[in-house]
């Protein structure tokens, strides 16, 4: 029986189809998996179109008159004439008031007032002498200041050490020692000058304490200072002269009303034996002896009167201060200001209350009988016949619309045409957020924002015409402005584009490459359906209708559907 063999090459040939087809199967598996990753998007070409552009926001229906009647004090109500639901005309009495009680709140702010503006002219009639008094003060101290420079120089005096602080911060030397001279007698008066100075403050510290009224003292202490100055300058030195010439000094002013004996804190009499009592402490005849014995009288006398002059600088310093002034000035207009609202009430209470428009008392608080308060509402009356509705217009929003623009309002019940009558020239509510309000844009809703926590929105009010039953004031209405009409501009579909942070974007196709990328565009004017494109695409342009929300890269192959 004959035998077949088998063919090695055949079998090999076979093993080789298998694996081709193998092969082959996985390429078209990797083709088929390849293909089924490209997204598979519907196109839209860019064309022309018309938009009519609105904004639609929801507010708050109110009466487009409120009157709110209150009393600015306490009064007596004698009669009421209203009650809620009352329908009132312009002109009709609503309630009337008994006003004797602030009679006497009147008299007695009155006074407050003349008392305040009196003080306020004193101080300033006061403020400008001692301005007048300073600048001369300050023309007498630099001429003896270059004097006592020019003596020291002369002498070759060195006083290291040895100065003496004068009120204001200026320095009064003492202990010059003069080389040659062989005297001490200046020497001698060093602890009496530096006491001088520390004297005159002290009396000016005793002064302080006979009033409190600053007018008072600085009156007081310029009679002082200026007798001592004259005094020391016609070189009397006794101390029993110097203190009686302040004393009558002082005597004097107070006859002649230039110092108040009223503000003093203790009797007049007294407060002069006080002054002079002060002023004797000074051992001004061991001064002058000093002076009198010193081999540079000159000097020493020169330094006398300037330790006298610093202390004037100093008084005169602070009566010359606006500060006071300003103070009393303050004080005055406030009780300016509360006597004009009390007699302004007065008045308004004695006539008592007309209303003002036509409607309807919403409110009343008051009883015949009771008192006014000025932190509660008397009586309110709204014209209802006369209504508004409040909306918020976001940042986007708000400058396409303008006053006497006509609006649609509507309500559960019915429709009603209005126009706008203003808009506020700030927003309120907090800081806008940019985005929210653009994504309320997109959807034509307005004031978005500014129904969160953080948002900001600009207070627009709405008129409505012929208002009937059907429209309440407290509801909520949804008005619809429209800003403007735009024929045959080029339009993108609303749904085609993406919103984020940064802007606007569609993804725009590339028929040679069969990608679409992620393309940046600028739009205006928009409906419910479309957008006005100002940049980014031209008409003829071929965009994804509708992106996917899962989309990551800017560019990438797709299937057109």
């Amino acid at each position: 029986m004959a035998t077949v063999k088998k063919s090695k090459k055949g079998k090999i040939i076979f093993i080789v189809c298998i694996v081709l087809a193998v092969v082959a199967a996985i390429a078209a598996i990797s083709v088929v998996a390849a293909q089924s990753k490209v997204p598979s998007v519907t196109l839209a070409e860019i064309g022309t179109g018309d938009i009519v552009e609105d904004i639609n926001a929801t507010g708050t229906v109110s009466a487009g008159a409120v009157k709110t009647y209150s009393a600015a004090t306490v009064a007596n109500c004698k009669d009421v004439y209203v009650k809620v639901g009352d329908r009132v005309k312009k002109g009709d009495k609503l309630a009337t008031f008994s006003t004797e009680e602030l009679d006497g709140q009147i008299a007695s702010m009155q006074a407050s007032y003349n008392d305040s503006k009196s003080a306020y002219y004193t101080s300033l009639k006061n403020q400008k002498e001692n301005a007048a008094k300073l600048k001369s003060v300050n023309k007498q101290i630099a001429p003896l200041e270059k004097k006592l420079k020019q003596l020291e120089k002369a002498n070759g005096a060195t006083q290291p050490n040895n100065e003496v602080k004068a009120s204001g911060g200026s320095s009064v030397k003492s202990d010059p020692i003069l080389p040659g001279s062989g005297s001490t007698a200046v020497t001698d008066i060093a602890d009496d000058l530096a006491g001088v100075v520390e004297t005159l403050e002290k009396l000016t510290e005793t002064i302080n304490s006979l009033s409190d009224d600053i007018t008072t003292t600085n009156a007081i202490t310029r009679e002082v200072m200026e007798t001592i100055s004259e005094e020391l300058k016609k070189g009397t030195y006794s101390p029993e002269a110097i203190a009686k010439a302040a004393g009558d000094a002082m005597s004097e002013a107070i006859k002649k009303g230039l110092i108040d004996e009223t503000k003093l804190i203790i009797d007049s009499g007294v407060a002069v034996t006080a002054v002079e009592t002060a002023v004797k402490s000074v051992d001004w005849e061991g001064i002058g002896k000093s002076i009198a014995n010193s081999d540079n009288v000159t000097y020493t006398s020169t330094q006398l009167q300037l330790a006298s002059l610093y202390a004037q600088r100093e008084l005169f310093s602070v009566g010359a201060s606006k500060t006071a002034l300003n103070a009393q000035k303050q004080a005055m207009n406030a009780t300016k200001t509360a006597l004009d609202t009390l007699r302004r009430t007065q008045s308004e209470l004695s006539a008592g209350w007309v209303s003002t428009i036509d409607g309807v008392v919403t409110e009343v608080s008051l009883e015949p009988g009771m008192q006014t308060s000025a932190l509660q509402t008397g009586i309110k009356v709204e014209n209802l016949g006369d209504l508004v509705v409040t909306i918020s217009l976001g940042e986007y929003d708000v400058h396409k619309v303008s006053t006497g623009m006509k609006a649609e309002i509507t309500t559960a019940y019915g429709k009603y045409t209005g126009e706008i009558l203003s808009i506020a020239p700030t927003a309120t509510g907090g800081s806008s957020s940019s985005l929210l309000d653009n994504v309320g844009s997109m959807a034509g809703v307005s004031g978005l924002s500014s129904l969160t926590e953080k948002g900001a929105g600009v207070e627009c009010v709405v008129s409505v015409d012929q208002p009937d039953a059907n429209i309440i004031a407290g509801f909520e209405a949804n008005v619809q402005i429209q800003t403007g009409s735009y024929n045959a501009i080029p339009t993108v579909p609303i749904e085609s584009i993406v919103l984020e942070k940064e802007g606007s974007y569609v993804y725009k196709y590339d028929e040679e490459e069969g990608t679409v990328t992620k393309t940046k565009i600028e739009v205006g004017a928009h409906s419910d359906f479309a957008y006005e494109i100002k940049s980014g695409l031209s008409v003829g342009d071929k965009i994804v209708s509708t992106p996917g929300q899962d989309y990551t890269e800017e560019t990438f192959k797709v299937k057109v559907k």
